[in-house]
């Protein structure tokens, strides 16, 4: 079969390889497709080296979904399942993968598989963020950059069903769209100070997803012991900044939970969730489609297909 694999630091190839043979605690699936997400291509570059523990080479791509081939383990052949496979261990970017039974579950029956795909991570990370980090409650005002994201998309959705008043950060091309999410607000962050534009309203929680300055105006616009939740990464300096400031910082890094999955799936059967897939490539074009996932400028998901 064909798979798409990290061979040495840079160097991504598709290759032939075995259909790999099920462990006793995993589920063998004939991949429809794979989500694609920015933790892809930065352990592709080199950049998040740290998380690869297996040797190379390393099949990349963990979000995914597809059909059982064979029943057993509490599914047929033939289910529809999606998972999300573990960060940094073989992943699913193949024509057939093994999933641990653990992390997967019946994919939403009102959702096409290859957008599916798509799902997973970006869900349960907005989930955890918002929800287990966050403790997002009620009437709370929540500021959620990069709305039109991955992440942000399906953030501004689970803030609105929680009953929060959204605010979020996208470019003018994305405002109707982030509104069509359901955002209550939306700032320009190319035309507009954060600061300047919440400084007299200020929220009590914010979702960053992109590190850098955003991370100290975030800070700025906080409520007293409001609280910045971050999927990026948060440095010393910022956890300083917010201890002078009395409020809390939180580094989330997705974990599967199938708990969780089964909400999301139960939101999207409800139609309460919305999925963009707004490109979709032949996984023999993975790297045009890694290239347009580094422009930061995706709006929704983009998926790998077989």
């Amino acid at each position: 079969m064909k798979a798409v694999q990290l061979n040495e630091t840079g160097r991504v190839e598709i290759r032939d390889i075995a259909v790999p043979e099920p462990e006793h605690d995993e589920i063998l699936i004939k991949v429809a497709a794979v989500g694609i997400n920015p933790v892809d291509w930065k352990i592709a570059s080199g950049q998040l080296d740290q998380l690869i523990n297996q040797p190379l080479p390393l099949t990349l791509g963990w979000d995914v979904a597809g059909e059982v081939v064979h029943a057993g383990k509490g599914y047929l052949a033939g289910d529809k399942v999606y998972g999300m496979k573990a960060i940094g261990q073989e992943g699913a970017l193949s024509e057939y993968c093994t999933i641990k039974r653990s992390l997967l579950s019946l994919a939403p029956k009102t959702l096409d598989i290859v957008k599916a795909a798509s799902v997973p991570m970006v869900s349960l990370t907005s989930w955890q963020a918002l929800f287990t980090a966050g403790n997002i409650r009620r009437h709370q005002r929540v500021l959620i950059q990069a709305g039109a994201g991955g992440v942000g998309s399906i953030a501004i959705q689970l803030a609105k069903i929680m009953g929060a008043y959204v605010i979020a950060t996208t470019s003018a091309k994305n405002r109707d769209y982030v509104l069509d999410l359901g955002a209550d607000e939306v700032i320009d962050y190319r035309t507009s100070n954060i600061i300047d534009v919440l400084k007299d309203n200020p929220v009590d929680l914010v979702l960053e997803s992109q590190s850098g300055e955003f991370q100290l105006e975030a800070i700025e616009v906080l409520k007293p012991k409001g609280k910045l939740v971050s999927i990026s990464w948060i440095p010393p300096e910022i956890i300083k900044a917010a201890e002078r400031k009395g409020v809390e910082t939180e580094f989330v890094f997705v974990q599967y939970n199938a708990e969780h999955l089964r909400h999301i799936t139960d939101l999207i059967d409800d139609d309460q969730l919305k999925v963009t897939i707004s490109g979709q490539y032949h996984f023999e074009d993975i790297a045009k489609a890694y290239d347009e996932s580094k422009q930061g400028r995706v709006r929704g998901k983009l998926v790998a297909t077989f």
